[in-house]
Protein backbone atom coordinates (compact mmCIF):
# COMPACT_ATOMS: atom_id res chain seq x y z
CA UNK A 1 0.00 0.00 0.00
CA UNK A 2 1.41 3.37 -1.01
CA UNK A 3 2.14 6.12 1.52
CA UNK A 4 -0.62 8.64 0.85
CA UNK A 5 1.17 11.24 2.93
CA UNK A 6 3.01 12.13 -0.27
CA UNK A 7 -0.03 14.09 -1.41
CA UNK A 8 0.12 16.63 1.42
CA UNK A 9 0.97 20.11 0.21
CA UNK A 10 1.34 19.04 -3.43
CA UNK A 11 -0.38 20.53 -6.46
CA UNK A 12 -1.39 18.32 -9.40
CA UNK A 13 -2.74 19.47 -12.75
CA UNK A 14 -5.14 17.16 -14.58
CA UNK A 15 -5.57 17.76 -18.30
CA UNK A 16 -9.21 16.95 -19.09
CA UNK A 17 -10.73 13.76 -17.65
CA UNK A 18 -12.19 10.46 -18.59
CA UNK A 19 -15.90 10.28 -17.90
CA UNK A 20 -17.63 8.37 -15.12
CA UNK A 21 -17.46 8.12 -11.35
CA UNK A 22 -14.25 6.11 -10.94
CA UNK A 23 -12.22 8.99 -12.38
CA UNK A 24 -14.10 11.65 -10.42
CA UNK A 25 -13.72 9.64 -7.21
CA UNK A 26 -9.97 9.37 -7.85
CA UNK A 27 -9.74 13.16 -7.98
CA UNK A 28 -11.66 13.59 -4.76
CA UNK A 29 -9.61 10.89 -3.01
CA UNK A 30 -6.39 12.77 -3.80
CA UNK A 31 -7.92 16.03 -2.52
CA UNK A 32 -8.94 14.24 0.66
CA UNK A 33 -5.24 13.42 1.18
CA UNK A 34 -4.26 17.08 0.96
CA UNK A 35 -3.47 17.40 -2.75
CA UNK A 36 -4.55 20.57 -4.55
CA UNK A 37 -6.08 19.71 -7.94
CA UNK A 38 -6.11 22.01 -10.95
CA UNK A 39 -8.29 20.90 -13.88
CA UNK A 40 -7.53 22.07 -17.41
CA UNK A 41 -10.41 21.87 -19.89
CA UNK A 42 -10.97 23.16 -23.39
CA UNK A 43 -14.71 23.32 -22.76
CA UNK A 44 -17.04 22.25 -19.99
CA UNK A 45 -19.87 21.00 -22.23
CA UNK A 46 -18.10 17.68 -22.88
CA UNK A 47 -18.79 16.81 -19.24
CA UNK A 48 -21.88 18.78 -18.28
CA UNK A 49 -24.33 18.48 -21.22
CA UNK A 50 -25.16 22.16 -20.75
CA UNK A 51 -25.48 22.04 -16.97
CA UNK A 52 -23.30 24.27 -14.76
CA UNK A 53 -19.90 22.73 -13.95
CA UNK A 54 -20.54 23.56 -10.30
CA UNK A 55 -23.22 20.83 -10.33
CA UNK A 56 -20.80 18.25 -11.78
CA UNK A 57 -18.32 16.17 -9.74
CA UNK A 58 -15.47 17.84 -11.63
CA UNK A 59 -16.65 21.16 -10.27
CA UNK A 60 -15.24 20.20 -6.87
CA UNK A 61 -11.59 20.63 -7.91
CA UNK A 62 -9.57 23.53 -6.49
CA UNK A 63 -9.17 25.43 -9.75
CA UNK A 64 -10.52 25.12 -13.30
CA UNK A 65 -8.40 26.57 -16.12
CA UNK A 66 -9.89 27.01 -19.59
CA UNK A 67 -7.07 26.17 -21.98
CA UNK A 68 -6.65 24.77 -25.50
CA UNK A 69 -5.80 21.32 -24.18
CA UNK A 70 -4.94 20.08 -27.68
CA UNK A 71 -1.93 22.44 -27.65
CA UNK A 72 0.90 21.36 -25.36
CA UNK A 73 2.40 24.84 -25.38
CA UNK A 74 -0.86 26.33 -24.12
CA UNK A 75 -0.96 23.68 -21.39
CA UNK A 76 2.64 24.36 -20.37
CA UNK A 77 2.11 28.14 -20.41
CA UNK A 78 -0.97 27.85 -18.19
CA UNK A 79 1.04 25.87 -15.63
CA UNK A 80 4.20 28.00 -15.49
CA UNK A 81 5.14 31.42 -14.18
CA UNK A 82 6.73 34.28 -16.08
CA UNK A 83 10.14 32.62 -15.81
CA UNK A 84 8.88 29.32 -17.18
CA UNK A 85 9.00 27.55 -13.84
CA UNK A 86 6.14 25.12 -13.13
CA UNK A 87 3.37 26.24 -10.81
CA UNK A 88 2.44 22.62 -10.12
CA UNK A 89 4.29 19.56 -8.82
CA UNK A 90 2.90 17.23 -11.44
CA UNK A 91 0.72 16.97 -14.52
CA UNK A 92 -1.37 14.00 -15.64
CA UNK A 93 -4.12 13.00 -18.04
CA UNK A 94 -6.28 9.91 -18.36
CA UNK A 95 -7.93 11.18 -21.56
CA UNK A 96 -6.59 9.38 -24.64
CA UNK A 97 -6.91 12.57 -26.65
CA UNK A 98 -4.74 14.56 -24.23
CA UNK A 99 -2.07 12.20 -22.90
CA UNK A 100 0.37 13.19 -25.66
CA UNK A 101 0.00 16.93 -25.10
CA UNK A 102 0.32 16.29 -21.37
CA UNK A 103 3.52 14.27 -21.77
CA UNK A 104 5.04 16.99 -23.97
CA UNK A 105 4.11 19.67 -21.45
CA UNK A 106 5.51 17.58 -18.59
CA UNK A 107 8.81 17.06 -20.37
CA UNK A 108 8.99 20.79 -21.17
CA UNK A 109 8.37 21.71 -17.53
CA UNK A 110 10.75 19.07 -16.17
CA UNK A 111 7.96 17.11 -14.47
CA UNK A 112 7.54 13.31 -14.35
CA UNK A 113 5.75 11.62 -17.26
CA UNK A 114 5.35 8.27 -19.00
CA UNK A 115 7.68 9.54 -21.73
CA UNK A 116 6.55 11.36 -24.86
CA UNK A 117 7.76 8.67 -27.25
CA UNK A 118 5.95 5.97 -25.29
CA UNK A 119 2.69 7.91 -25.23
CA UNK A 120 2.92 8.68 -28.96
CA UNK A 121 3.49 5.02 -29.79
CA UNK A 122 0.54 3.97 -27.66
CA UNK A 123 -1.83 6.64 -28.98
CA UNK A 124 -0.96 6.19 -32.67
CA UNK A 125 -1.52 2.50 -33.25
CA UNK A 126 0.59 2.26 -36.41
CA UNK A 127 3.56 3.56 -34.41
CA UNK A 128 2.98 0.80 -31.86
CA UNK A 129 3.01 -1.78 -34.68
CA UNK A 130 6.23 -0.32 -36.01
CA UNK A 131 7.81 -0.33 -32.54
CA UNK A 132 6.92 -4.00 -32.02
CA UNK A 133 8.53 -4.98 -35.31
CA UNK A 134 9.24 -8.72 -35.42
CA UNK A 135 8.00 -9.42 -31.90
CA UNK A 136 5.83 -12.56 -32.03
CA UNK A 137 3.05 -10.64 -30.27
CA UNK A 138 2.73 -8.29 -33.25
CA UNK A 139 0.32 -8.84 -36.16
CA UNK A 140 0.53 -8.06 -39.87
CA UNK A 141 -0.57 -4.49 -40.56
CA UNK A 142 -0.74 -1.71 -43.08
CA UNK A 143 -1.56 1.98 -42.70
CA UNK A 144 -3.69 2.92 -45.71
CA UNK A 145 -3.35 6.61 -46.58
CA UNK A 146 -4.97 6.57 -50.04
CA UNK A 147 -7.46 4.23 -51.70
CA UNK A 148 -4.85 2.86 -54.08
CA UNK A 149 -3.07 1.23 -51.14
CA UNK A 150 -6.09 -0.77 -50.00
CA UNK A 151 -5.76 -3.89 -52.14
CA UNK A 152 -2.11 -4.39 -51.22
CA UNK A 153 -3.03 -3.93 -47.56
CA UNK A 154 -5.77 -6.56 -47.78
CA UNK A 155 -3.40 -8.94 -49.54
CA UNK A 156 -0.78 -8.42 -46.85
CA UNK A 157 -2.95 -8.71 -43.72
CA UNK A 158 -5.44 -11.22 -45.12
CA UNK A 159 -9.17 -11.66 -44.54
CA UNK A 160 -10.93 -11.34 -42.22
CA UNK A 161 -9.14 -8.23 -41.00
CA UNK A 162 -9.65 -5.34 -38.61
CA UNK A 163 -10.03 -1.74 -39.82
CA UNK A 164 -9.69 1.10 -37.34
CA UNK A 165 -8.69 4.75 -37.07
CA UNK A 166 -5.02 4.77 -36.05
CA UNK A 167 -5.60 7.42 -33.37
CA UNK A 168 -8.93 7.04 -31.59
CA UNK A 169 -10.39 5.65 -28.36
CA UNK A 170 -13.50 4.02 -26.82
CA UNK A 171 -13.55 1.40 -29.64
CA UNK A 172 -14.63 4.16 -32.02
CA UNK A 173 -14.58 3.10 -35.64
CA UNK A 174 -13.27 -0.44 -35.10
CA UNK A 175 -14.68 -2.71 -37.81
CA UNK A 176 -14.24 -6.41 -38.54
CA UNK A 177 -14.10 -6.93 -42.30
CA UNK A 178 -14.78 -10.40 -43.72
CA UNK A 179 -14.63 -9.51 -47.40
CA UNK A 180 -12.95 -7.00 -49.69
CA UNK A 181 -16.28 -5.19 -50.06
CA UNK A 182 -16.53 -4.81 -46.28
CA UNK A 183 -12.94 -3.57 -46.13
CA UNK A 184 -13.73 -1.05 -48.88
CA UNK A 185 -16.82 0.11 -46.98
CA UNK A 186 -14.77 0.48 -43.79
CA UNK A 187 -12.14 2.50 -45.66
CA UNK A 188 -14.74 4.85 -47.10
CA UNK A 189 -16.48 5.28 -43.75
CA UNK A 190 -13.34 5.90 -41.71
CA UNK A 191 -11.46 7.91 -44.33
CA UNK A 192 -14.36 10.39 -44.35
CA UNK A 193 -13.84 11.13 -40.64
CA UNK A 194 -11.45 14.09 -40.50
CA UNK A 195 -11.58 14.94 -36.80
CA UNK A 196 -11.35 12.97 -33.58
CA UNK A 197 -14.23 12.69 -31.15
CA UNK A 198 -12.61 15.58 -29.27
CA UNK A 199 -12.24 17.75 -32.37
CA UNK A 200 -8.58 17.21 -33.24
CA UNK A 201 -7.83 17.13 -37.00
CA UNK A 202 -7.25 13.73 -38.56
CA UNK A 203 -5.88 12.93 -42.06
CA UNK A 204 -8.39 10.13 -42.75
CA UNK A 205 -5.81 7.32 -42.66
CA UNK A 206 -7.08 3.83 -41.80
CA UNK A 207 -5.10 1.08 -40.08
CA UNK A 208 -5.74 -2.45 -41.36
CA UNK A 209 -4.57 -5.32 -39.16
CA UNK A 210 -4.52 -9.07 -39.31
CA UNK A 211 -7.49 -10.50 -37.45
CA UNK A 212 -6.25 -12.52 -34.48
CA UNK A 213 -8.67 -15.31 -33.62
CA UNK A 214 -8.89 -15.96 -29.91
CA UNK A 215 -10.04 -14.63 -26.56
CA UNK A 216 -9.41 -10.95 -25.81
CA UNK A 217 -8.22 -9.89 -22.37
CA UNK A 218 -6.55 -6.82 -20.94
CA UNK A 219 -3.58 -6.61 -18.63
CA UNK A 220 -3.66 -3.95 -15.92
CA UNK A 221 -0.28 -2.67 -14.82
CA UNK A 222 1.64 0.12 -13.11
CA UNK A 223 5.19 0.94 -14.21
CA UNK A 224 7.47 2.40 -11.54
CA UNK A 225 10.95 3.62 -12.50
CA UNK A 226 10.85 1.53 -15.68
CA UNK A 227 9.81 -1.69 -13.92
CA UNK A 228 6.29 -2.90 -14.58
CA UNK A 229 4.11 -4.24 -11.77
CA UNK A 230 1.10 -6.34 -12.85
CA UNK A 231 -2.22 -6.20 -11.03
CA UNK A 232 -3.81 -8.97 -13.08
CA UNK A 233 -5.78 -9.86 -16.19
CA UNK A 234 -9.30 -8.71 -17.10
CA UNK A 235 -11.74 -10.58 -19.31
CA UNK A 236 -13.60 -8.88 -22.15
CA UNK A 237 -16.82 -9.68 -23.93
CA UNK A 238 -17.03 -8.17 -27.41
CA UNK A 239 -20.04 -7.34 -29.54
CA UNK A 240 -20.17 -8.44 -33.19
CA UNK A 241 -18.46 -6.50 -35.94
CA UNK A 242 -18.01 -3.36 -33.83
CA UNK A 243 -15.76 -5.25 -31.34
CA UNK A 244 -17.48 -3.16 -28.65
CA UNK A 245 -16.62 -4.15 -25.06
CA UNK A 246 -19.79 -5.09 -23.20
CA UNK A 247 -18.63 -6.83 -20.00
CA UNK A 248 -15.50 -7.47 -17.95
CA UNK A 249 -14.40 -9.61 -15.01
CA UNK A 250 -11.24 -9.58 -12.88
CA UNK A 251 -8.98 -11.40 -12.24
CA UNK A 252 -9.13 -13.99 -15.01
CA UNK A 253 -8.00 -17.46 -13.96
CA UNK A 254 -5.44 -18.60 -16.57
CA UNK A 255 -3.14 -21.59 -16.76
CA UNK A 256 0.16 -20.60 -15.11
CA UNK A 257 2.14 -20.98 -18.33
CA UNK A 258 -0.36 -18.87 -20.28
CA UNK A 259 -0.41 -16.24 -17.55
CA UNK A 260 3.39 -16.04 -17.48
CA UNK A 261 3.62 -15.79 -21.28
CA UNK A 262 0.97 -13.05 -21.32
CA UNK A 263 2.70 -10.90 -18.71
CA UNK A 264 6.08 -11.39 -20.41
CA UNK A 265 4.48 -10.24 -23.67
CA UNK A 266 3.11 -7.03 -22.12
CA UNK A 267 6.41 -6.38 -20.37
CA UNK A 268 8.20 -6.58 -23.74
CA UNK A 269 5.67 -4.24 -25.33
CA UNK A 270 6.01 -1.54 -22.66
CA UNK A 271 9.78 -1.88 -22.81
CA UNK A 272 9.73 -1.59 -26.61
CA UNK A 273 7.97 1.77 -26.50
CA UNK A 274 10.08 3.05 -23.60
CA UNK A 275 7.30 3.34 -21.04
CA UNK A 276 8.88 5.05 -18.01
CA UNK A 277 6.10 5.14 -15.44
CA UNK A 278 2.40 5.11 -14.79
CA UNK A 279 -0.64 2.93 -15.41
CA UNK A 280 -1.17 1.00 -18.62
CA UNK A 281 -4.17 -0.89 -19.91
CA UNK A 282 -2.89 -3.31 -22.56
CA UNK A 283 -5.36 -5.27 -24.66
CA UNK A 284 -4.20 -8.67 -25.89
CA UNK A 285 -5.76 -11.49 -27.90
CA UNK A 286 -4.96 -14.96 -26.58
CA UNK A 287 -4.63 -17.10 -29.72
CA UNK A 288 -3.70 -20.71 -30.32
CA UNK A 289 -0.25 -19.44 -31.33
CA UNK A 290 0.29 -17.24 -28.29
CA UNK A 291 -0.64 -13.69 -27.26
CA UNK A 292 -1.14 -10.98 -29.89
CA UNK A 293 -1.17 -7.34 -28.85
CA UNK A 294 -4.30 -5.37 -29.76
CA UNK A 295 -3.32 -1.98 -28.32
CA UNK A 296 -1.70 -0.19 -25.39
CA UNK A 297 -3.51 2.56 -23.48
CA UNK A 298 -1.14 4.81 -21.46
CA UNK A 299 -3.70 5.48 -18.75
CA UNK A 300 -6.01 3.82 -16.27
CA UNK A 301 -8.78 1.71 -17.78
CA UNK A 302 -12.40 2.78 -18.04
CA UNK A 303 -15.53 0.65 -17.49
CA UNK A 304 -14.84 0.42 -13.74
CA UNK A 305 -11.87 -1.89 -14.33
CA UNK A 306 -9.80 0.25 -11.96
CA UNK A 307 -12.54 -0.26 -9.35
CA UNK A 308 -12.23 -4.03 -9.78
CA UNK A 309 -8.45 -3.76 -9.37
CA UNK A 310 -8.90 -1.69 -6.20
CA UNK A 311 -11.39 -4.17 -4.73
CA UNK A 312 -9.29 -7.26 -5.38
CA UNK A 313 -5.76 -5.91 -4.97
CA UNK A 314 -6.22 -3.71 -1.93
CA UNK A 315 -4.80 -0.65 -3.66
CA UNK A 316 -6.04 2.48 -5.38
CA UNK A 317 -4.52 2.76 -8.86
CA UNK A 318 -5.97 6.26 -9.26
CA UNK A 319 -3.98 7.45 -6.24
CA UNK A 320 -0.86 5.54 -7.26
CA UNK A 321 -0.93 7.11 -10.73
CA UNK A 322 -1.24 10.59 -9.21
CA UNK A 323 1.60 9.94 -6.76
CA UNK A 324 3.86 8.90 -9.64
CA UNK A 325 2.96 12.06 -11.54
CA UNK A 326 4.02 14.02 -8.46
CA UNK A 327 7.35 12.18 -8.33
CA UNK A 328 6.36 10.23 -5.20
CA UNK A 329 7.12 6.53 -4.56
CA UNK A 330 4.31 4.00 -4.79
CA UNK A 331 3.80 0.40 -3.65
CA UNK A 332 1.08 -1.13 -5.86
CA UNK A 333 -1.07 -3.92 -4.45
CA UNK A 334 -1.51 -7.48 -5.66
CA UNK A 335 -4.49 -9.86 -5.96
CA UNK A 336 -5.60 -11.08 -2.57
CA UNK A 337 -4.60 -7.96 -0.65
CA UNK A 338 -8.10 -6.54 -1.00
CA UNK A 339 -11.40 -8.31 -0.64
CA UNK A 340 -11.14 -11.98 -1.54
CA UNK A 341 -12.67 -13.25 -4.76
CA UNK A 342 -13.31 -11.35 -7.96
CA UNK A 343 -15.40 -8.62 -9.51
CA UNK A 344 -17.27 -7.96 -12.74
CA UNK A 345 -19.03 -5.19 -14.60
CA UNK A 346 -21.65 -5.28 -17.35
CA UNK A 347 -21.96 -2.17 -19.48
CA UNK A 348 -25.53 -0.93 -19.92
CA UNK A 349 -26.56 0.09 -23.44
CA UNK A 350 -29.96 1.17 -24.79
CA UNK A 351 -31.49 -0.84 -27.61
CA UNK A 352 -32.14 2.30 -29.64
CA UNK A 353 -30.42 5.70 -29.84
CA UNK A 354 -32.22 8.95 -29.15
CA UNK A 355 -33.35 10.82 -26.07
CA UNK A 356 -33.10 8.84 -22.85
CA UNK A 357 -36.48 8.87 -21.15
CA UNK A 358 -36.09 6.40 -18.27
CA UNK A 359 -33.99 3.62 -16.74
CA UNK A 360 -36.19 0.97 -15.14
CA UNK A 361 -35.35 -1.94 -12.85
CA UNK A 362 -32.49 -0.49 -10.81
CA UNK A 363 -33.98 -1.51 -7.43
CA UNK A 364 -34.63 -5.03 -8.75
CA UNK A 365 -31.02 -5.27 -9.99
CA UNK A 366 -29.58 -3.95 -6.73
CA UNK A 367 -31.61 -6.52 -4.81
CA UNK A 368 -29.01 -9.03 -6.08
CA UNK A 369 -26.31 -7.16 -4.19
CA UNK A 370 -25.13 -5.36 -7.32
CA UNK A 371 -24.22 -1.67 -7.62
CA UNK A 372 -25.90 0.05 -10.54
CA UNK A 373 -24.09 3.22 -11.57
CA UNK A 374 -25.93 5.29 -14.21
CA UNK A 375 -23.96 8.02 -15.94
CA UNK A 376 -26.78 9.31 -18.12
CA UNK A 377 -30.04 10.92 -17.06
CA UNK A 378 -33.45 11.43 -18.67
CA UNK A 379 -33.16 14.11 -21.31
CA UNK A 380 -29.63 13.12 -22.35
CA UNK A 381 -28.96 12.01 -25.90
CA UNK A 382 -27.63 8.47 -26.28
CA UNK A 383 -25.76 7.33 -29.36
CA UNK A 384 -26.07 4.36 -31.67
CA UNK A 385 -24.47 1.25 -30.20
CA UNK A 386 -21.24 1.47 -32.21
CA UNK A 387 -18.79 2.58 -29.52
CA UNK A 388 -18.65 3.23 -25.79
CA UNK A 389 -20.25 6.66 -26.06
CA UNK A 390 -23.58 4.79 -26.23
CA UNK A 391 -23.16 3.45 -22.69
CA UNK A 392 -25.57 4.79 -20.06
CA UNK A 393 -24.26 2.98 -16.97
CA UNK A 394 -22.75 -0.07 -15.32
CA UNK A 395 -23.86 -3.03 -13.24
CA UNK A 396 -21.03 -3.92 -10.84
CA UNK A 397 -20.74 -7.10 -8.75
CA UNK A 398 -18.26 -8.67 -6.32
CA UNK A 399 -18.35 -12.37 -5.50
CA UNK A 400 -16.24 -15.37 -4.49
CA UNK A 401 -14.84 -15.64 -8.03
CA UNK A 402 -14.71 -13.41 -11.08
CA UNK A 403 -16.94 -15.86 -12.95
CA UNK A 404 -19.60 -15.79 -10.21
CA UNK A 405 -19.46 -12.00 -10.13
CA UNK A 406 -19.95 -11.85 -13.90
CA UNK A 407 -22.97 -14.12 -13.69
CA UNK A 408 -24.53 -11.92 -11.01
CA UNK A 409 -23.81 -8.74 -12.95
CA UNK A 410 -25.39 -10.23 -16.07
CA UNK A 411 -28.49 -11.24 -14.12
CA UNK A 412 -28.74 -7.74 -12.70
CA UNK A 413 -28.31 -6.13 -16.12
CA UNK A 414 -31.11 -8.32 -17.49
CA UNK A 415 -33.50 -6.73 -14.97
CA UNK A 416 -32.77 -3.23 -16.27
CA UNK A 417 -34.73 -1.64 -19.13
CA UNK A 418 -33.56 1.55 -20.82
CA UNK A 419 -36.19 3.60 -22.63
CA UNK A 420 -35.39 6.05 -25.40
CA UNK A 421 -37.42 7.97 -27.92
CA UNK A 422 -36.60 9.61 -31.21
CA UNK A 423 -35.28 13.09 -30.57
CA UNK A 424 -37.67 15.92 -31.35
CA UNK A 425 -40.78 13.86 -30.75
Amino acid sequence: MSDLGGFAGKRLALVESMLHDAFYDGIHAARDQGCEIWLLVKGEEWYTSGRPLAEHPLGRVDKVLHVDTHDWRAVADALSDGDGKPLVDGILSFSDYHTEATARAADHLGLPSQGLGAVRAANHKHLLRAALGDDPANVRWRLVTVLEELDEAIHHVGLPCIAKPPSEAISYGVRKCRTRDEAMAAWRELNAVRSSLRGQPRPGHVLFEEYAEGVEVSVESMTVEGRTHFFGVTSKELHGTTMLEEAHSFPVALEPAVHQELLACVDRVLTAIGYRQGPAHTEVMLTADGPRVVEVNPRLPAHMISTMVADVCGTNPHLDAKLLALGMPVAPGTPGQGRTGGAAVVVLFPDEPGELTAIHGIPEAEALGVRVIPHAAPGDTVATRLDNSASVGFAYAHAATAEEALGTAREAAARIRIDTREEGR
